[in-house]
């Protein structure tokens, strides 16, 4: 279930990539991710999600989650990050991008998990 993404994914650009599983890696799901680095071999992303927050994880809340494509109010799974290969990245084009304001907030919370 991948298709190549006809650009380069571009940092903070709000994606959907085909996450597989750690537990099970011949096994994932579609899902939207935010993009934060774009390395050679391998996009770092971290996981966007509706569902109710996890104790056993951080997360940033999208304040702009429309206006950055997303369907309903969301937040960013900050930890664990994960690397997905480019190829896993679907359609030919980001559903958005975060807003400065979200960005700002991301970075924070990222920073703050180092």
């Amino acid at each position: 279930m991948t298709t190549s993404s006809a650009r380069a994914p571009q940092p903070w650009e709000v994606w959907l990539a085909y996450v597989r599983f750690a537990d099970h890696p011949d096994v994932g799901k579609v899902r939207s991710v935010v993009i934060l680095d774009n390395e050679i071999a391998a996009v770092v992303v971290a996981k966007v999600t509706t569902a109710q927050p996890q104790p056993m994880f951080e997360y940033c809340e999208l304040e702009d989650w429309k206006e950055e494509g997303l369907l309903k109010p969301s937040r960013v799974q900050t930890t664990p990050l994960f690397r997905v290969a480019p190829t896993d990245l679907l359609n030919a084009e980001p559903l958005g991008t975060l807003s400065p304001g979200d960005r700002r907030h991301l970075n924070r919370a990222l920073r703050a998990q180092r």
